[in-house]
């Protein structure tokens, strides 16, 4: 086992995280990390302050798939016209909120003059698959269908996540394709959470580290699908999807220092077998949310720009 350092510049965050949690998260410290991240929640006043960004949260109604679950719409003052933003929080699939990482959002709006839309979930295990997909699948179509009064345009709709609302968001292009709804203009994936097997040599090399490694994600899985599971759906797990054929454009990226970096990898190559588009980033030293809790390194700033640059990308080519 050869493990891939951090990039020197994210060493001491990723210590400061370790500190904090440790370097597994097993089940009993979910409520804890829970608890942390509701304090760390802005309020919607104090994101925008000063900023030419506008904040309102909606309830999305609750049907046969689940209850009713909350969205924050962040929009600019003068809006480019059309495109928008569907963003799937992170946190294992047991923690998280759609504020978290709000900051990030905001910069988001102003870089791209477009609404940017984040969503809850159900968490598991008191709500295990299929709720959160579920849940992501209903509010997308609502905002589908009340697009226009959200200033957005339906077929312009970037749909975004990151670590296990990048797996959400990976699922939920699948689902919406193969019902043949709406689908996204294209898909950003952010250190997705695709594979429940963790059968790769970066799942088992990254054991025992900080920021979410084989532990915690063993963890996740077994709290969304259960400890004894045979048959998966690629809703859930979308490494496991054996047709990856008619998907969106698709960016893809990872560190390379993360228990993620092979799933990933391997999945932008099967993206491109099934004949799709997809840009894949792997970013040396990385850990797993590194631009989130390191923005001022080098290596944050650098896979910020890239990402920001693909979506002005995407949405100038409509």
């Amino acid at each position: 086992m050869t493990r891939v350092p951090y990039d020197a510049e994210l060493q001491s965050a990723a210590e400061q995280f370790m500190e904090t949690y440790g370097p597994t998260m097993p089940a009993h410290v979910v409520p804890f990390a829970r608890s942390l991240f509701e304090q760390q929640v802005p309020g919607l006043d104090e994101l925008v302050a000063g900023r030419q960004v506008a904040a309102r949260t909606v309830n999305v109604p609750g049907d046969e798939s689940g209850p009713a679950s909350a969205v924050t719409i962040f929009s600019p003052e003068s809006p480019a016209a059309g495109g928008g933003v569907f963003y799937i929080h992170g946190g294992g699939m047991v923690m998280g909120h759609r504020l978290g990482g709000a900051d990030e959002l905001v910069a988001l709006v102003e870089q791209l003059q477009v609404p940017v839309i984040t969503v809850d979930y159900r968490l598991a295990p008191e709500d295990p698959y299929p709720a959160a997909a579920n849940d992501v699948r209903r509010t997308w179509l609502w905002v589908v269908e009340h697009a226009a009064e959200l200033g957005v345009d339906p077929s312009s709709l970037i749909l975004m996540g990151g670590s296990a609302g990048g797996g959400l968001a990976a699922g939920l292009a699948l689902r919406l394709r193969d019902e043949k709804m709406q689908t996204p203009l294209a898909v950003c994936l952010l250190s997705p959470m695709l594979d429940d097997r963790n059968e790769s040599v970066s799942s088992h090399d990254y054991d025992g580290t900080s920021l979410w490694d084989r532990g915690s994600n063993l963890m996740g899985w077994d709290a969304l699908l259960g400890a004894e599971r045979s048959t998966v759906s690629a809703y859930a797990a979308p490494a496991r999807a054996t047709d990856l054929s008619g998907l969106p454009p698709t960016y893809l990226e990872v560190g390379s220092s993360e228990v993620f970096r092979d799933e990933v990898n391997e999945f932008a190559s099967r993206l491109w077998a099934a004949g799709n588009l997809a840009d894949l980033h792997v970013w040396a030293g990385g850990f797993h949310g590194f631009s989130t809790f390191a923005p001022q390194a080098r290596v944050s700033v650098a896979s910020l720009t890239t990402r920001t640059d693909w979506l002005r990308r995407i949405l100038l080519s409509r």
